[in-house]
């Protein structure tokens, strides 16, 4: 599994919401998309509502076609990225569309997360720059624990990435359109072609060799990064970079990867897990702190009168098993007995106190029910709000009829 931040988050909401679920994109006649969590209505209706430039946040989780993912799986996938992005949250304070597509060969589930909060109004990103730091823990406890391919594994990485201009040119020619190639592209697939062949041959097998076979060919290292490398060309000073693959510093030829027994494996998979668990609960831990900050809960801010104060225990409501009093004094006192009047009264008090108790949580059991159907109402005037405003909207937009 992997996930995807999509770098898209500005204009209405009925662009992304309705890419999600319409079932006529190409493909989805045998396999339309499939509403886990969420109201595309409500989300996109939220995301419409917000007047600030950066609207929403979306993205996808990702398996590989040989990968299988079951509904159970699938909620425990679900309930463990809202654990992150909303930690700290109430489940009032926040809102995501969770959509499953399987039409392109594998799983997806996409998810839409409105930028808002909603007890306060302010913005809310659950995948801020640096993401990956926390959500790569995420993907990493489930790949570990599920036994799912791994985008980091080594054993699954490519010799060579494709590159953006062999995409373009495939763009091109479904358009019917012909580009042409520069001289850069041409002096970059000769090198690298020369570089593939060598590698085929096992003569290079790590960054250090590729490195010395590309000094062979006269090109001078310009620049190193830990995906990429950079040269430049002799005579003509042309630049050029070439990245991923086996440009790569951590880069390793399949070939010389040693393959570990199953029970080292197994081993190495508890013991990664068992971390990764640790580092899950830190990140949450973490992130609601931070939260919790920015967003108090909305039961915190109620006025003293409407907080929910539960009748306390009287100490003389407690009994034993005898039922007797556990606080109470001995039936003797200083060797007297007890009046049959003093019992009679203690026990009157005792049931009056015990009447009140029940007669107070029950008032606040009605005022809790009180609360909740005004919530309801107020979310359903908001609701009501949000559409009156995107039909006014709407009809601003429609070009105006000229009367002859």
């Amino acid at each position: 599994m992997l996930m995807k931040v999509f770098p898209h988050g500005t204009g209405e909401g009925d662009k992304p919401s309705r890419y999600l679920v319409r079932p006529d994109y190409p493909g989805r006649d045998t396999a339309p998309p499939q509403v886990l969590r969420g109201d595309p209505a409500m989300t996109r209706a939220l995301i419409d509502s917000i007047e600030r430039r950066w609207k929403f946040t979306s993205g996808v989780l990702s398996w590989h076609p040989d990968d299988t993912v079951s509904e159970d799986q699938e909620e425990e996938v679900m309930n463990a990225f809202e654990r992150v992005a909303f930690a700290g949250l109430e489940a009032d304070q926040r809102h995501i569309l969770w959509v499953r597509h399987t039409h392109a060969g594998h799983h997806e589930l996409h998810f839409l997360i409105p930028r808002l909060e909603l007890s306060s109004g302010k913005d809310f990103n659950a995948c801020p720059p640096g993401w990956q730091k926390d959500f790569d823990v995420f993907r990493d406890l489930f790949n570990w624990r599920e036994g799912w391919a791994r985008p980091d594994d080594p054993a699954r990485a490519r010799d060579e990435l494709p590159k953006k201009a062999d995409l373009f040119k495939a763009r091109m020619e479904r358009w019917g359109k012909e580009i042409r190639e520069s001289d850069r592209d041409r002096a970059k697939e000769v090198i690298h072609t020369f570089l593939k062949e060598k590698v085929a041959r096992g003569l290079v097998r790590d960054r250090e060799d590729v490195l010395n076979a590309l000094k062979e060919q006269g090109l001078r290292i310009n620049r190193e990064g830990r995906d990429y490398i950079s040269v430049i060309a002799p005579g003509s000073g042309m630049k050029m970079r070439f990245r991923g693959g086996f440009y790569a510093k951590s880069w390793t030829p399949k070939a010389a990867l040693e393959e570990e027994p199953e029970e080292k494996k197994d081993e190495t998979a508890r013991r990664r897990v068992a971390r990764l668990q640790q580092d899950f609960e830190r990140v949450i831990e973490k992130r609601a702190a931070c939260n919790t900050k920015r967003y108090p809960a909305k039961w915190t801010q109620l006025p003293r009168e409407e907080a929910l104060l539960l009748p306390r225990l009287q100490k003389d409501t407690i009994h034993d098993r005898n039922r007797t009093d556990v606080d109470a004094k001995s039936e003797t006192d200083g060797g007297k007995l007890q009046r049959p009047a003093d019992s009679l009264q203690h026990e009157a008090e005792r049931t009056g106190r015990k009447a009140d108790a029940d007669s107070v949580g029950a008032a606040h059991f009605e005022a809790i029910v009180h609360r909740c159907q005004r919530s309801v109402q107020q979310l359903a005037d908001l609701v009501g709000d949000l559409e009156k405003r995107r039909i006014e909207r709407e009809q601003r937009s429609q070009p105006r009829m000229r009367m002859r």
